[in-house]
């Protein structure tokens, strides 16, 4: 009900405001009009009428023509505020009221009694601006009534005053006159009034309209976009599938390769090295040079299970920690990669970084540097690990040839575009944000970022 109330006093006023700027837009032509009109009625009165009256006349009409003038100026092209409108609104009642004075001054000091033809002409004159001004000034009726009765109440006076059935009569008629001119205001300002009700309500429903549209337009590109994203998220987890399988594949090759030509060629050397000692034990003479290969051997198929191991899960990451497998692995990226310098700053203590994203820190890393040492031809590569408040911070930057994003965006089937999104799919699926950023020309740099809980 408040709220009812609030909303219909707000239209209220809104309406109040825009009459009142009707009323200051046509203002301008009644001010014309009374400057003529006052110009043509002086001329013709000036053989009748005492000059000095005329002119006392004319001047006091002319300064509040001017004065009226630059209020219209002054309001005119304003924007109106409710309260702004209503100060406004009574100060052109107040100075129109004084324009309908002085025009009424003319039934009382310049009524020519002997010559009825002037007085027509002055009758005339005064209903004429009377009439024009239901017209102009209705759409604020108090500053319609403020000019009319000052105007014409002096002439029904001056009517019965001189008396007889003519004059009498005239008078009747110019209370009737009044009479109709307000009744007449007082439709044209209801009409007014609707008018501008009707074309607030329109142009609300307009607004409301538009912004459902808008509204619309913003949940359809919003629905759109959660579309694209939706099958862009499925297209990359087909691809990853399809190429986590077909690396799933080639690592069973490969490890099915090494174990056959590393390990099995090494435990094949040892079971003939060990069948010769065998048969050298049964003629009862043994050499010791057959246990010492088979030593040697079986070292190295050691070795190797070893290497296999640690490419499939360093044990260093669960025996020592992340800090001290990515120290491992940059000397042992070194090493293998010698024209390569790495800088590895790490700014956190490894018991600060969850269980969980250890793996994930080391993959994304071992992949970043695959990239490098594949792609990039980089000779130098920053790497840093950084804790601020809490967040996690990875950071990996090589200062190679780069490579256009779009078009690697575009070509998500190739090695490249599978290792970016390899990287991509491990931070935001272990809560991270994955950002990259890459020139060609300038390098590459690749940041994953996590929040941990506080």
């Amino acid at each position: 009900m408040r709220t009812g109330h609030m909303e219909g006093t707000r239209q209220q006023e809104r309406t109040r405001v825009e009459l009142v700027r009707q009323a200051l837009k046509l203002a301008p032509i009644a001010v014309f009009a009374t400057l003529l009109n006052a110009f043509i009625l002086v001329l013709v009165l000036w053989q009748s009428i005492s000059h000095t009256s005329l002119i006392i006349w004319f001047s006091i009409t002319f300064c509040l023509a001017v004065q009226r003038s630059l209020f219209l100026y002054k309001y005119r092209e304003a924007s109106l505020q409710p309260d702004q409108a209503a100060r406004v609104a009574k100060r052109f009642v107040a100075g129109l009221g004084l324009s309908g004075m002085a025009w009424g001054f003319v039934a009382i000091f310049l009524f020519p009694v002997d010559s009825p033809t002037h007085q027509i002409l002055i009758v005339f004159v005064l209903c004429g601006m009377v009439a024009g001004a239901a017209e102009t000034f209705s759409p604020v009726l108090p500053a319609f009534i403020a000019f009319s009765l000052p105007a014409l109440v002096p002439l029904f006076i001056r009517f019965l005053t001189i008396g007889g059935p003519v004059y009498n009569a005239m008078s009747v008629l110019t209370l009737l006159y009044i009479g109709m001119t307000l009744i007449i205001a007082r439709r044209i300002n209801i009409t007014n009034r609707k008018s501008v009700e009707l074309k607030e309500h329109f142009s609300r429903m307009a607004e409301e309209r538009t912004s459902a549209n808008a509204r619309m337009q913003e949940e359809m590109s919003e629905r759109r976009r959660m579309e694209d994203s939706l099958r862009d998220s499925e297209e990359r987890l087909r691809l990853l599938a399809s190429r986590l399988l077909s690396t799933q594949e080639e690592d069973r090759k490969r490890i099915a390769r090494e174990l056959h030509d590393s390990i099995g060629a090494s435990l094949s050397a040892a079971k003939f090295s060990m069948e010769n000692v065998i048969d050298q034990i049964q003629t009862g003479v043994v050499k010791l040079e057959p246990i010492d290969y088979s030593i040697r051997v079986i070292k190295l198929a050691i070795d190797d299970v070893r290497r296999i191991v640690m490419d499939l899960r360093p044990s260093i990451l669960d025996d020592m920690g992340i800090i001290a497998t990515l120290n491992w692995f940059c000397e042992q990226f070194k090493t293998i990669h010698s024209n390569i310098h790495v800088d590895l700053q790490i700014e956190i203590n490894g018991d600060e970084i969850p269980e969980t994203l250890k793996i994930t820190i080391f993959r994304i890393v071992q992949e970043a540097f695959h990239n490098i040492a594949k792609y990039s031809g980089a000779e130098w590569v920053d790497v840093s690990i950084t804790k601020l408040q809490n967040t996690i911070q990875l950071s990996i930057e090589d200062y190679g040839i780069g490579f256009d994003l779009r078009a690697i965006h575009a070509n998500r089937t190739s090695e490249k575009g599978f290792g970016l999104m390899s990287m991509r799919e491990r931070t935001e699926l272990s809560g991270g944000i994955f950002v990259i950023a890459s020139k060609i020309g300038e390098g590459t740099r690749i940041q994953a970022s996590w929040t941990l809980p506080c």
